[in-house]
């Protein structure tokens, strides 16, 4: 048996398009996405400018239509912004399993947070060089949802967490995707905590992260925020696309749902986007704390 590797060589701003074309004819939809350079810097220039986005498909399902599928998408794709054709490459069952972990390993967002792959043994957790004995340490598999904690949208959601969210609070969590943002706020404190997506498998996805992190309880649900009936969260926090937190502030009420003197966070914002965020977040009654640039991605921290 042997696994076919399909890949497509980006930048941070293409990659999260081409992961979401390329994830429905991947193996349990896992999308890999590399980005060679330190992860645990958020110097600007500590990362390479480009990303290869990785699936992998096994042998049965391989075929010319499929190629030729995978290819016709990625051309398309690149007519509206500059993506190379997608590459093949055949692996057998023992590569394919070790494709992702030679380039994902343990690192450092912020100053407590530790991203621990989930396939090293817990008896090693504590001995890695570089681990402290207060670091929040969270377990992900990185092959089975965008949102690993690789992104510079979710490391900058996660700095932003570590900073505001404090024992006892409340966590909303919109666009949860793989549940990292969620995990991370439990761990930090976080006591009343809800993770909701429109993706089903986001949200399969999340629970199983959940119970990786032995946070059976954490809640996560499918659907849209007007599906989450509570508001008045001491944090909210949103990582999707410009376009969508925008709506979210203008026609769906999301600043109400923070609480007074909590915090909203927003991400997956591009550079030029910003100012269209920074509007809408005024607009809705939010003032503005800080924002956060890595690379041409900005996050937004506000409150009412």
């Amino acid at each position: 048996m042997y696994w076919l590797e399909v890949s497509v060589v980006t930048d941070g701003e293409g990659a999260e398009a081409v992961a979401e074309k390329l994830r429905p004819f991947a193996y349990q939809d896992g999308v890999v996405l590399e980005q060679l350079g330190d992860m645990s810097s958020v110097d600007p220039d500590a990362l390479e400018t480009a990303v290869t986005v990785k699936i992998y498909i096994p042998d049965h399902e391989d075929t010319p239509k499929l190629r030729r599928r995978i290819e016709e998408i990625i051309y398309f794709l690149g007519r509206l912004y500059p993506i190379p054709p997608p590459t093949f490459r055949q692996l057998q069952e023992e590569d394919w399993a070790n494709a992702w972990k030679a380039h994902y390993h343990p690192f450092r967002i912020g100053k407590h947070i530790w991203i621990q792959p989930s396939w090293i043994d817990e008896t090693q957790v504590g001995t890695i060089d570089g681990m402290q004995p207060n670091d929040v340490v969270l377990t992900l598999d990185p092959g089975m949802a965008f949102g690993t904690g690789l992104h510079p949208t979710t490391q900058m959601c996660l700095q932003a967490l570590e900073k505001f969210v404090k024992p006892g609070d409340s966590v909303c969590d919109v666009g949860t995707g793989s549940g990292i943002l969620a995990i991370a706020a439990a761990k930090l404190g976080a006591a009343r905590l809800l993770g909701v997506d429109v993706d089903e498998v986001a949200v399969k996805t999340a629970v199983a992260n959940a119970h990786l992190n032995n946070l059976p309880d954490l809640a996560f649900q499918q659907g849209t925020l007007a599906s989450v009936t509570q508001q008045g969260w001491n944090v909210v926090v949103v990582n999707i696309l410009a376009p969508v937190i925008v709506a979210l502030l203008d026609d769906s009420g999301l600043m109400g749902y923070v609480a007074p003197g909590g915090h909203l966070i927003l991400s997956g914002i591009i550079e030029e986007q910003a100012e269209d965020v920074l509007t809408a977040v005024v607009l809705a009654g939010g003032r503005i704390l800080e924002t956060l640039v890595i690379h041409d991605w900005v996050a937004i921290i506000a409150t009412q």
